[in-house]
């Protein structure tokens, strides 16, 4: 059970034996090619207890196999999922760490340095905007909504200065690099399974 001591707050007193439950689940993990990461502000005392009662579930281990891109399934969930949003966010689903076994502030910079993904922090950012965020730009500042991304561009190019819109997309937003996106479309299908999401025309 050592691997869990670090995190064990004081033992609940339940009819769960929680360090004999710690003991299976870590005999499970062990079998693992990679043993799931854990946050160390996780309550594990309460994970132990909703693994016990079925609540939660374990890290499947087909999630701790790496593919043959030396990708964890996680890290391409991941990478889809990072892709237009500001890097500053450090807030993640749960299921990150619950159910895909990384811990996602640590593997989105493990992704940004072995150049699956790039900050941008000049006004280029403004592309990976939804149109709704551009008019909300705008109408921020008192200018019309536009019908279109390219119109709202033009506008904003137009209107703001260079220093204005640098200010607006610092400290910068995650952008899949090319081979980023080679990842996202070979994997394609997983990442639709997983997220069960439609599939795009």
């Amino acid at each position: 059970m050592g691997f869990f001591d670090k995190f064990k707050k004081e033992t609940t007193a339940n009819s769960i034996d929680l360090d004999q439950e710690a003991a299976r689940i870590a005999a499970i993990y062990n079998t693992y090619p990679e043993f799931p990461a854990m946050a160390e502000d996780r309550n594990v005392d309460e994970w132990l207890l909703s693994i016990a009662n079925g609540t939660n579930k374990l890290v499947p281990k087909e999630n701790m196999i790496r593919n043959e891109d030396h990708l964890l399934p996680g890290e391409v969930i991941l990478l889809d999922w990072l892709n237009g949003r500001a890097s500053t966010t450090d807030e993640f689903p749960d299921f990150f760490e619950l159910e895909l076994g990384i811990l996602p502030l640590v593997a989105a910079q493990e992704l940004v340095s072995e150049d699956y993904v790039a900050i941008l922090n000049d006004s280029s950012a403004l592309h990976y905007w939804s149109l709704e965020q551009l008019n909300d730009l705008l109408t921020e500042n008192g200018l019309k909504e536009c019908s279109s991304k390219e119109r709202a561009l033009r506008c904003i190019k137009k209107e703001f200065s260079n220093a204005y819109i640098l200010n607006i997309v610092a400290p910068g937003m995650y952008v899949l690099t090319e081979k980023g996106q080679r990842i996202i479309e070979k994997y394609a299908e997983f990442i639709r399974k997983t997220l069960d999401t439609p599939p795009t025309d």
